[in-house]
């Protein structure tokens, strides 16, 4: 995925810009209006995304013209309390940001994306939040079963990019219904149990001392040394080569 904060026009009437932003708290969406436009503003968290965003928090921001929407003869309606969003409304943020088309398939493509995100906002107005027919049913139990060969791929692939929709497509089951199933039954998110996990792993790998730990960041999935040595002086309070030290 790229973060870099970028700012486009995708016709005369449609500007859309993505930007990291720590302050959001959750995902979320809310439709207002600004200087004669119509402004579609969606939060990606990264604990609370359906694709692994990496400890970063994105703000999507779609400014669509008033004249655009003189042929259909409606009104656009506003609502500016910020709503959760649904698997699908993520997938399409998630899309635009991994599209690498260019010119007019590139400028096609984001405008369908955000002509369907404008339809689903309106949906929410007045459902409050908006859920799909593939999010998880509160009063469906969850399927045990499932969780658990979640649980059992993960363990498994922590040297590789663990992503929800990979998880969701080798167990058998949807998006939301895993996040959310998964989050009822090891009373943590995916990420979070990742994470915890990898760290546990490194910090085995570290005791030995056939392991250089240029070689445990890759085993437990980290491309760099810099961000697992991060990782890891936040999870346990010391970097792996202290750990090292203070084990030698």
């Amino acid at each position: 995925m790229n973060y870099i904060c970028s700012m486009e026009f995708v016709n005369e009437f449609i500007k859309l810009s993505i930007q990291i932003n720590p302050d959001i708290t959750n995902s979320f969406s809310c439709i207002t209006s600004i200087n004669n436009h119509v402004l579609l503003t969606f939060g990606l968290h990264s604990n609370n995304s359906i694709s692994n965003l990496g400890q970063k928090h994105l703000e999507f921001k779609i400014e669509i013209s008033n004249d655009y929407f003189r042929k259909y003869n409606e009104k656009v309606n506003f609502d500016e309390e910020k709503k959760a969003i649904c698997c699908v409304v993520q997938s399409k943020l998630i899309e635009i940001i991994n599209c690498s088309l260019k010119d007019l398939q590139r400028k096609l493509f984001l405008e369908s994306q955000i002509l369907f995100l404008l339809q689903e906002s309106q949906k929410q107005v007045s459902s409050n939040p908006l859920s799909c027919s593939r999010c998880i049913n509160p009063e469906k139990p969850v399927d045990i079963e499932k969780m658990r060969l979640a649980q059992d791929f993960i363990l498994n692939n922590l040297s590789e990019n663990i992503t929800i929709p990979i998880i969701a497509n080798n167990v058998g089951t949807n998006q939301c219904y895993l996040k959310k199933g998964f989050k009822q039954v090891f009373n943590q998110t995916i990420f979070e149990y990742i994470k915890t996990n990898r760290m546990i792993k490194a910090q085995h790998l570290l005791q030995n001392n056939h392991f250089k730990i240029t070689e445990i960041s890759y085993q437990v999935g980290y491309s760099s040394i810099s961000s697992f040595s991060q990782a890891y002086k936040k999870h346990f309070g010391t970097s792996p080569l202290e750990h090292t030290k203070i084990n030698s």
